[in-house]
């Protein structure tokens, strides 16, 4: 039997999570039906593709965890040892250099490759992307992040990865030119139609109808309202620099925060994050020559890029808030549950206890 691969390679803040929820509890399905899904515990793919990437996950001086480039050498062998379709998905992938990109395709042994890439406008973005962000404890308003991604297309001192990850058109580009325009397809993601994307990857990966769709029950995710992200923000601005990545994921990270977006449903009236009217034109601006470059490509185009100039958000000034409800208070606090302790690895105990023994020691 012969083997091909699908790689799904981005975009961030495109329905990736809910693929990848559909890819992994219906991982048995796909097996029947000739499709391989590799699990080898949790973030795997993620796990590779940062390794490819030679990045760290969390912050790089206090705590973030390197993966060694075993990660990615783990990955590729499973897929080369495979037969049949073989599914790998990972929206980090689509910051790899194009040097990286290459290396990807020397280790994959087929020449049957295709690169999938979701992607929704531009405008759209901006205001997850914030957010995303916001959870790894960056401190700038959002006017402030903007204006460090949109003053200088393709350049933000704050957050580096945006750009490699929404340039939509130059990354398109970089993919095709190592496998080829034809090899490569781009699923629009469209929210008035949930399920396209599903219908998608079902079609992409030969599945039966139906195969690949919304998985219920699990987290919503849900966008921050504006009263929690400055709550959030402020959070960021006092945190302690003398405590590491590991606290911060914990209990801030995937407690609190996590337990606001997945468990506490918003009133309809609550407040949202608003994005000024100069952000949205220059958005659009850049989004339009994005989808030039990606029409001009000549990659498989699934849904309509058509729209992406006119996509609409919620417009206007955000005005600073210094005090946040009793309600979403004591919900953060609520999120600050026991069984957040048991996701601290041994090897994060032992360091720690290595750095108190030490610091006992110099006393």
């Amino acid at each position: 039997m012969s083997k091909r691969v699908v790689a799904h390679v981005g975009f961030h803040k495109t329905g990736t999570t809910a693929l990848q929820e559909s890819f992994s509890v219906n991982r048995d399905e796909l097996k029947r039906q000739g499709v391989s899904y590799p699990d080898f515990g949790q973030n795997a793919h993620h796990r590779a593709a940062w390794a490819l990437i030679g990045r760290s996950w969390g912050w790089k001086n206090r705590g973030g965890k390197v993966f060694p480039i075993a990660e990615w050498k783990r990955l590729a062998r499973t897929i080369n040892r495979r037969r049949g379709t073989v599914l790998v998905s990972s929206e980090f992938f689509c910051e790899l250099s194009p040097e990286q990109i290459r290396r990807l395709k020397e280790d994959i042994n087929t020449d049957q490759v295709t690169i999938v890439f979701t992607i929704r406008p531009l405008l759209k973005l901006l205001n997850s992307s914030y957010q995303q962000y916001l959870k790894y404890g960056l401190t700038p308003t959002y006017e402030e992040w903007l204006h460090s991604v949109l003053d200088e297309p393709g350049v933000s001192k704050l957050t580096p990865t945006f750009w490699k990850r929404h340039d939509h058109g130059k990354v398109i580009t970089e993919w095709a030119k190592v496998f080829g325009a034809e090899n490569i397809v781009v699923v629009v993601a469209n929210e008035k139609e949930p399920t396209a994307i599903f219908e998608a990857f079902n079609e992409i990966l030969s599945l039966k109808e139906g195969t690949l769709k919304q998985v219920e029950g699990v987290s919503s995710n849900r966008s921050l309202s504006y009263e929690e992200i400055s709550l959030l923000l402020q959070v960021n601005k006092e945190y302690p620099k003398t405590r590491n990545w590991s606290d911060y994921a914990i209990y801030i990270r995937t407690g609190a925060i996590r337990h606001l977006t997945d468990s506490v449903k918003p009133d309809d009236s609550v407040q949202k994050l608003l994005t000024p009217e100069w952000a949205v034109i220059k958005a659009r601006e850049i989004s339009a020559r994005s989808v030039e470059v990606i029409k001009a490509s000549g990659v498989s185009i699934v849904g309509s890029l058509d729209g992406f100039e006119s996509a609409t958000i919620p417009i206007g000034d955000n005005l600073p808030l210094s005090e946040v409800s009793l309600h979403t208070a004591a919900q953060a606090l609520i999120g600050m549950r026991q069984e957040l302790l048991h996701h601290h690895s041994s090897a994060v105990i032992f360091k720690e206890a290595l750095n108190r023994i030490k610091r006992k020691l110099r006393r």
